[in-house]
């Protein structure tokens, strides 16, 4: 599924874009996206499914084999990247490893011939918004990443482009200081009010920080939509497991009832839940996914299902149980840290229930 209506209010418009690097494999196959002006979009998929090859054709670096990529309802295909007027922001951050703070963030004023005091003026406004006071003789060598990050989207922001492209840009920092650095991008994306098109290929930095997600997969956008749509409504098994964590159980197709169906699973339970996509017939083999969080335990009875403790992970907030299935599958619940389930033992038969409407079911793959 390739979806992104054109809308009279978008910025950017990519309209049957495909790239191939040897003139057989198309790493983008047919590409029509519309990012609308000052949201905030990230491209989010696996390595390899085409999404920084997408922002390498906006940036201007990589030209599309086929289609057209408008910016403002202006042909850019065939613009130079310097010519763009986008900001661009790498994973390696790309500073001068031989220019100050300061010197960074002039360069790209210098090369469009500003005078001293405007680029003055810039790069003192671009500090500011960074908050590295203080640092603006210090070389890159100088700074810690998350300085050097910051750098790095100063200089992207400093001559103040409608657009700020962004490949990877936390992917070498660590876990605590990438956090903070997500919030700072989305607080700076919501005071300028400039658009923003990010890539990257965790699910949960998209989900912290987008407006909308674009799912790649295999040179195509899977889904498109707003981060809650994606995790609570997935239009495919693909974006469903991509996106957050879920139980996959087979089986097969027995009923519907509305938007609903009954369905046999291979480990023993009949059970229901929402069909997604065409399923076909009955006896139709099926998966049905269930994320941790939407399983509960609860005692053995008539309403539960059954299976047996096969083991506990303690996280602290809370805790993973693995449940065993009578065929042999894990089941995966995240529940809350409480003094009931310290209580349990491996081994011990537990009970468990979900909400029909919280299942998905999907045709096997």
């Amino acid at each position: 599924m390739n979806s992104a209506a054109h809308s009279p209010s978008s910025l950017i418009d990519l309209t049957h874009v495909q790239k191939s690097y040897d003139g057989k494999t198309l790493v983008i196959k047919d590409l029509n996206l519309s990012i609308a002006k000052g949201e905030f979009l990230t491209l989010l998929g696996a390595s390899g499914s085409g999404k920084t090859t997408t922002l390498m054709m906006l940036a201007g670096f990589e030209t599309p084999t086929r289609g057209e990529i408008r910016m403002a309802g202006k042909p850019i295909q065939n613009v130079p990247a310097h010519k763009r007027g986008m900001g661009m922001v790498f994973q390696n951050y790309a500073l001068f490893p031989h220019m100050t703070v300061s010197e960074n963030l002039a360069y790209p004023l210098k090369m469009r011939g500003l005078d001293r005091s405007t680029i003055e003026t810039k790069v003192k406004r671009a500090i500011d918004m960074v908050q590295l006071h203080d640092m603006q003789l210090r070389r890159p060598s100088e700074l810690s990443g998350g300085q050097q990050q910051r750098v790095a989207l100063a200089r992207a922001m400093v001559f103040e482009p409608q657009v700020i492209l962004m490949d990877e840009p936390l992917g070498a920092l660590d876990k605590n200081l990438r956090e903070h650095m997500q919030y700072e991008i989305k607080q700076l994306h919501r005071s300028l009010g400039v658009t923003v098109v990010y890539v990257t290929h965790d699910q949960g930095e998209a989900l912290t920080m987008s407006d909308r997600v674009a799912v790649f997969h295999q040179g195509d956008i899977a889904q498109i939509g707003a981060p809650t749509t994606l995790y609570e409504h997935p239009e495919n098994a693909y974006v469903a497991t991509f996106i957050g964590e879920n139980n996959v159980l087979h089986g097969q197709l027995k009923g519907r009832q509305g938007e609903q169906v009954d369905v046999a699973l291979n480990a023993g339970l009949n059970t229901r839940g929402v069909a997604v996509g065409a399923l076909g017939a009955t006896g139709q083999d099926i998966q049905l996914l269930i994320r941790p969080e939407k399983v509960r335990l609860c005692a053995i009875g008539p309403s539960s299902y059954q299976a047996t403790l096969a083991d506990r992970v303690y996280l602290g907030d809370h805790i993973r149980v693995h449940l065993k299935l009578s065929n042999g599958d894990t089941l995966i619940v995240k529940t809350a840290n409480d003094q009931s389930i310290n209580a349990l033992r491996n081994g011990q038969p537990v009970g468990f229930t979900w909400n029909p409407e919280d299942a998905r079911v999907f045709t096997a793959r």
